[in-house]
């Protein structure tokens, strides 16, 4: 089970001409694009003053394949 927090991109999720992207889909350099325009975006982040922009996960809720629930307890593995 894989979770990760993305940002950027260079599909149609964030079409080109709108909300400011800085970077458009067909630059090979969209990531330095994305990069150099830190300015328009770090501040929206509220880091590291808040973990606000971070991933946060209270349980998995996981289904066996006869339909069975299960709940695994990951707040071992979470920062509180």
């Amino acid at each position: 089970m894989i979770f990760n927090v993305a940002v950027g991109g260079a599909s149609d999720y964030w079409p080109d001409g709108q909300c400011g992207k800085p970077w458009s889909n067909t630059d090979s350099h969209s990531v330095n694009a994305f990069w150099n325009n830190k300015g328009a975006w770090w501040q929206t982040w509220n880091y590291p003053e808040t973990n606000d922009s971070a991933l946060q996960i209270d349980y998995v809720k996981v289904y066996r394949d006869d339909g069975t629930e299960e709940v695994m307890d990951q707040k071992a593995f979470l920062q509180e």
